[in-house]
């Protein structure tokens, strides 16, 4: 067996720090960029559907409204937890979605919160009473905005009801 000289040895050792500190900078790197390129998404989509709010003359009306705040406030959070998971990404009728949305709720009608997968949102809120989740499905399926509406509904044990409505949108052109 030969001797391993000490130059050697330190050869050997800088070359395994130089590779470790190379591998860290590359990792590095590409988690700020993929950040970075993440954020940029989000902002852009932000304003995308912002933009297309003003368009709508609807953010007066939100604005004006705590319930619709809300359910706005609920619905961009959604969708942007949609986008930076990958399980969904934005169209051009986001926008109409939600403006057919906030008509079609009923006022005694209240959304809990919202999830996107693919072409599919989900929504999930409570009323009083049935017929009132009924109606928001029905005028959610007359919509030109979703391709299907079904809708998954039970009595809680205060007698309100609580139900889940899985909207299908129409894919973009």
């Amino acid at each position: 067996m030969q001797r391993m000289g000490k130059n050697t040895v330190l050869q050997a050792v800088m070359a395994s720090v130089c590779a470790l500190l190379l591998t860290l900078a590359i990792y590095l790197s590409g988690t700020c960029l993929g950040n970075f390129l993440l954020q940029m998404q989000r902002s852009y989509r932000i304003d995308l559907f912002n933009r297309a709010m003003t368009g709508q003359n609807a953010v007066v009306r939100m604005v004006e409204s705590e319930k619709l705040h809300t359910v706005t406030t609920q619905y961009v959070k959604a969708l942007m937890d949609a986008v930076i998971q990958f399980e969904f990404f934005p169209r051009q009728g986001d926008a109409e979605s939600f403006l057919a949305i906030i008509s079609a709720l009923p006022g005694q009608t209240d959304i809990e919160r919202f999830q996107f997968t693919g072409h599919n949102l989900e929504i999930f809120c409570h009323s009083p009473k049935a017929e009132d989740l009924e109606r928001f499905a029905r005028e959610l399926q007359e919509s030109p905005v979703f391709h299907e509406v079904s809708l998954e509904m039970y009595q809680k044990t205060d007698g309100a009801y609580s139900g889940t409505l899985v909207c299908i949108a129409f894919r973009d052109p």
